[in-house]
């Protein structure tokens, strides 16, 4: 009888570790990515349409050069000439522009339509800098200027005085994307969001030192926080629906080495400045957002793209209005907050509490 309970206890022991063995990859799996308790969604899709309509009022001739957005993984972008003024289509700097020359007032009417999807980057195998591309390093990895009205150079983005500081913030971090992950937090923590500036943005040294700045100044120091340690960063230029119209926008745009390859990401600056800080800028592209233009690395190109009405004018005022026409969101992407994160501490400890358990059940038996 004894020999029988003895063997029956062998035998479930047995079934158990292998049950456990079999197991053992999800459960390595949850104690490397312990359960978040928190969580947001973001639509996973957008259909749209909306008219966009752009007066100018001047004394002279000038000619305005409109930015039409190409089609990437994340939108598909339809966009009709309503005015029906002649215009030229060029190709400048790896974007299509629709140009056109005006004495006078003008009114340019444009419908845009289409489509837009979301992306959320989980990833969980980034590399060191030392992985990222040469080629990507070459474009990016200096500082960029804007001409102002006098051909003045802004240092937009200056990556070299904030070397030190970026270094002791990111000192503990190894991967590229903990690093960036560093980096996002310090100015979310410290920095205020203020609505779209008029004229052409102020430089990323002023905008550290002031504590507060609009997307393109908050991405702009974040650009050169990321390249002063070899991160190549750069701005990402757009159309943004804000859940009742439409407006300009900028975000940044970065690279991730992984092992499978480096990995193109975005991350927004200004999605949640001034709350807690639940990552919903990182390494999260909603899918209300479209893109117009990247910055390549040229000056002379960013300078182009700010400087969008050229020609010889006196008293101009400018207005740029949207009309939603159609806003449609479908699916949920479910995100969780890192913040909330189980600690690993307690899985690890639940786990061997369990298998404990059990095996003491099985020996009483």
């Amino acid at each position: 009888m004894k020999k029988g309970k003895i063997f029956a206890k062998v035998v479930s022991l047995v079934t158990f570790l292998v049950i456990l063995y079999l197991f053992f990859p999800s459960i390595n799996e949850l104690i490397q990515e312990p359960p978040t308790l928190r969580s947001f969604t973001i639509a996973k899709n957008f259909e749209f349409e909306f008219k966009r309509v752009i007066e100018i009022d001047a004394m002279g001739t000038y000619t305005i050069n409109i930015t039409i957005p190409q089609e990437n993984p994340y939108q598909k972008v339809k966009v009709v000439d309503e005015s029906h003024f002649p215009k030229k289509v060029l190709e400048i700097a790896n974007r299509t522009v629709w140009s056109y020359t005006f004495t006078g007032n003008a009114k340019i009417i444009l419908r845009y339509s289409g489509n837009t999807s979301a992306k959320v980057w989980n990833i969980k195998d980034s590399l060191g800098i030392k992985h990222i591309p040469d080629d990507l390093e070459k474009k990016y990895n200096h500082k960029e200027y804007l001409l102002d009205e006098h051909n003045q150079k802004i240092w937009v983005i200056n990556p070299q005085p904030f070397k030190n500081v970026t270094l002791n913030i990111t000192k503990d971090k190894k991967s590229v994307v903990d690093k960036l992950k560093a980096i996002y937090d310090i100015i979310q923590s410290n920095y205020q969001y203020v609505s779209e500036r008029s004229g052409l943005p102020q430089d990323a040294i002023t905008t550290w030192n002031s504590g507060e700045g609009d997307c393109d100044e908050l991405s702009f120091v974040f650009i050169s926080m990321a390249r002063s340690i070899g991160i190549p960063a750069w701005v990402e230029y757009g159309l943004l629906y804000t859940g009742t119209s439409w407006g300009p926008h900028a975000w940044v745009a970065t690279i991730i080495p992984t092992s499978k390859g480096p990995v193109k990401v975005n991350i927004d600056m200004t999605t949640e400045l001034g709350e807690e800080n639940y990552g919903r800028g990182f390494l999260i592209r909603d899918p209300f957002r479209i893109t117009l233009w990247e910055d390549d690395g040229n000056s002379e190109h960013m300078t182009s793209y700010y400087r969008f009405i050229v020609g010889q004018y006196t008293n101009l005022h400018y207005e740029d209005k949207f009309e939603v026409i159609k806003a449609l969101k479908s699916g949920e992407i479910s995100i969780g907050i890192e913040e909330s994160r189980v600690p690993q501490w307690v899985i690890i400890a639940a786990v061997a509490s369990i298998v404990i358990f059990i095996i003491f059940i099985i020996i009483k038996i």
